[in-house]
C-alpha cells in the first residue's frame, strides 16, 4: 500500500488512453483524492466514481495507480 504525501498535490491524474481525468486535490492519510475534470466519464466509470461525480473529490485507490512522475499520476485504467 504506497503511503502519499504532499508532493503529489496539483499533479494530473491521467488514464491509461491519455485522458486527463482531473488533479490531485488533496492527500489524506497517505491516499489520494482527485478533483475530476467533467469530461472524463468513461475513465471515470472504470474507477467506480460514476454516480458520485457531484462529490468536490474521489478518493483514489493505490490499485488503479501505475505510475507516478514528477508531473502526472498514470492509472492502470
Amino acid at each position: 500500500m504506497a503511503d502519499y504525501s504532499d508532493d503529489q498535490l496539483d499533479k494530473r491524474v491521467v488514464a491509461q488512453s491519455g485522458v486527463e481525468i482531473g488533479f490531485v486535490e488533496e492527500v489524506r492519510d497517505g491516499d489520494l483524492y482527485v478533483a475530476v475534470e467533467p469530461d472524463a466519464d468513461d475513465a471515470v466509470s472504470q474507477l467506480g466514481w460514476d454516480g458520485m461525480v457531484n462529490q468536490d473529490v474521489h478518493h483514489l485507490e493505490d490499485r488503479y495507480v501505475s505510475n507516478v512522475t514528477d508531473a502526472t499520476i498514470r492509472l492502470r485504467v
